[in-house]
């Protein structure tokens, strides 16, 4: 079956409160393997392990936005991908419907299915509620998924591993050039358009000195990529729907690679890797956990004083 040109995102599928949802991510939290599903602040403008939490974060009653963005971006490729299943070939006739989360049970391993099924209201007033109402996430053992459903549904995919270009914006080929787009675009977007994405310090200078630190911390940028692919990891951009690699972008140089001020996503073009943009780390974070979960010392769930809370952003 072919995809949908565009997948529903789980609040566009299902109806929820904003405290139901929370309730959910909290029960995800907990069920699946351990995480930080949730940003700790760090003042330095640079990522680091060693970050401090907010106060927000002091809570006991504990928002999970990094997992939010995860379920809302993992359930819109599955349904792209015609990979939600329901309990009938027709989904205006379903009474269930379930996806693999891509998560696995803390206790036995197995993976976590959310199950849904016809929200009680929807006859009543279709135009209000949507049809379908999350009951939960089960192991493919539990009841309330064997009892609907006989296979465990599949898990998003977002490379083509026969496609030699796509490939090489998951995996990162060092034999590829880096290159920027040309001054005028780095100066008009990813310096003008896109300066506050970068840390405070760095916004205050002057822009001719602006624009010779983040020259020179691009060509450190390069020279790195080049010695250690170690560094460059893979993301999803949900919005364009497209697979790019990111590198870190270093503006205090005497950091070395422990330390990340902004992400660079890099992209394929011909024989070389263009800079498309620039990313604030709690972004690129969350882009690249729809694909996996990274052990990484410069990509962390960090966020800094100038980051906000745009959905997505584009290019």
């Amino acid at each position: 079956m072919a995809n949908r040109p565009s997948g529903r995102k789980i609040h566009e599928f299902a109806y929820f409160t904003d405290s139901s949802f929370k309730q959910k991510l909290s029960f995800l939290a907990d069920k699946a393997e351990p995480e930080r599903w949730y940003y700790q602040h760090s003042d330095t403008g640079s990522s680091n392990i060693e970050t401090f939490p907010s106060s927000a974060q002091d809570n006991q009653d504990q928002e999970f936005p990094i997992l939010a963005n995860y379920l809302k971006y993992t359930f819109q490729r599955l349904d792209e991908e015609n990979k939600v299943v329901f309990n009938t070939d027709n989904e205006d006739t379903a009474e269930y419907a379930c996806f693999n989360t891509g998560l696995i049970s803390r206790t036995s391993g197995q993976p976590l299915i959310g199950v849904f099924q016809v929200n009680e209201n929807y006859d009543r007033n279709p135009q209000k509620f949507k049809k379908w109402h999350l009951s939960g996430f089960f192991e493919r053992t539990h009841r309330q998924f064997t009892n609907i459903f006989k296979e465990v549904p599949k898990i998003a995919r977002y490379v083509d591993f026969e496609d030699l270009n796509n490939f090489a914006n998951y995996v990162y080929n060092p034999d590829l050039e880096i290159e920027m787009p040309g001054d005028e675009y780095y100066e008009k977007h990813i310096l003008g358009e896109r300066l506050s994405r970068f840390p405070k310090d760095f916004q205050e200078l002057k822009e001719r000195y602006r624009r010779s630190v983040f020259k020179d911390a691009i060509a450190e940028l390069r020279a790195l990529a080049g010695q250690s692919n170690r560094i460059a990891l893979p993301q999803w951009r949900p919005k364009q729907r497209q697979l790019q690699i990111l590198l870190p972008l270093n503006l205090e140089s005497s950091e070395g690679l422990s330390k990340a001020s902004v992400a660079i996503p890099i992209q394929t073009q011909g024989n070389l890797y263009l800079v498309k943009t620039v990313l604030p780390i709690n972004k690129a974070y969350s882009n690249a956990r729809l694909l996996s979960k990274f052990t990484n010392n410069w990509l962390q769930p960090i966020t800094f004083d100038n980051n906000n809370d745009e959905e997505d952003y584009d290019e």
